[in-house]
């Protein structure tokens, strides 16, 4: 039974390769330009602020220079970082135990002349107890404003990924 439905799976495997379907990190074709990691690598982070906007950055360094940072580079990213929050499970005497993140990056790729390329909205919500104690209130904040951040710059690299797999070679 098990070999049966995986010889069925192979025809439709091969169909998919010839769809056009192709890895976003590897290279199509000799002519076919840069590879992603190489254009990741060339793009300048603009700095982004407050203490939340320097992690948010420091993330995206991690994930897209991994050949160091661009001495040169060609493209530049700047992120305008903002965050709200709101009160859930509100209880009969008016005390929230529950509250809504929600994390937003509004981010914009530049070329070298200043040329807009791309921009759009990452976004990220998570939710957190509010305890009775006050330290575990604030690490549990803590704890789900940096998992929006890391959501937040994982949509953003895999966003510039897809651009750069899908533009046509300079």
């Amino acid at each position: 039974m098990k070999i049966h439905s995986f010889a069925r799976l192979v025809p439709l495997l091969c169909l998919l390769t010839a769809c056009g379907f192709h890895t976003v990190y590897g290279t199509r074709s000799s002519d076919a330009g840069t590879p992603v990691a190489v254009a990741l690598n060339e793009v300048a982070i603009d700095n982004i602020a407050d203490r939340q906007g320097q992690i948010l950055r420091n993330l995206l360094i991690d994930k897209m220079y991994g050949k160091g940072r661009p001495s040169l580079p060609n493209y530049t990213l700047s992120i305008k970082l903002r965050s709200t929050e709101e009160d859930l499970g509100i209880l009969a005497n008016a005390i929230a135990t529950r509250s809504l993140m929600n994390t937003y990056g509004d981010y914009e790729l530049k070329d070298l002349k200043g040329k807009s390329l791309m921009h759009g909205t990452a976004h990220s919500t998570t939710s957190y107890d509010k305890l009775n104690d006050q330290y575990g209130t604030l690490a549990a904040r803590e704890d789900a404003r940096q998992r929006t951040i890391n959501e937040v710059s994982e949509q953003i690299v895999n966003r510039l990924s897809l651009y750069f797999s899908e533009r046509p070679s300079l």
